[in-house]
């Protein structure tokens, strides 16, 4: 399938669902949920604690250090199905990138809020692949302007421009457990 551009003035973003097929992405969704080491997270905001609404784990080349909500995350290297699907992204879509932000949502409470990936040193293109339950991704174009729903389905890549606000809300819905890589380019410090 190829995949649809919404409308808008810079096209993006891109959504390809059915990037990976079926088997490919449901072999991706069971290691990555069984070899990788999985982290709670917690962040300061307005002077409290908070725990993060997800797991994370993240992977990019030797010595990267990616900061996001005042924490530190220094690269030490590939997961080797990473790896691969690092190089997938190459060649399919020509995207060169050096880090993965890994999000593991166990259920429809996990959420990330609205926010951009506008780090410094941060390039713009983020390119998010989807496995395991769907669920409804928020995009807001400009100020003032209604949210764009996508429903990231399994093996989905999801090609956005992350200085856009963006958002995984929670659902009361029933769902089932989620996990979202979002590769970029980081430039080196």
């Amino acid at each position: 399938m190829q995949p649809e551009i919404e409308p808008g003035a810079t096209g993006w973003p891109l959504y390809w669902p059915g990037f990976l097929d079926q088997p490919a992405a449901d072999q991706l969704f069971l290691r990555l949920r069984e070899e990788i080491v999985w982290q709670s997270e917690t962040f300061s905001l307005y002077g409290r604690t908070c725990r993060v609404p997800r797991l994370v784990s993240w992977f990019g080349d030797p010595g990267l250090n990616y900061r996001y909500t005042g924490a530190d995350h220094r690269c030490t290297g590939w997961h080797p199905v990473l790896k691969t699907l690092r190089q997938e992204l190459h060649e399919r879509c020509g995207l060169v990138t050096n880090l993965v932000l890994l999000n593991r949502y166990r259920h429809g409470q996990d959420s990330m809020g609205w926010h951009t990936d506008d780090e410094h040193g941060h390039q713009p293109l983020v390119a998010s692949i989807s496995l395991g339950s769907t669920r409804r991704f928020l995009t807001r174009p400009a100020a003032g302007q209604p949210s764009a729903r996508w429903d990231l389905e399994h093996g989905s890549l999801l090609l956005l421009d992350g200085r856009e606000p963006h958002a995984l809300p929670k659902t009361r819905r029933p769902v089932a457990e989620r996990i979202n890589l979002t590769f970029r380019f980081l430039e080196p410090r």
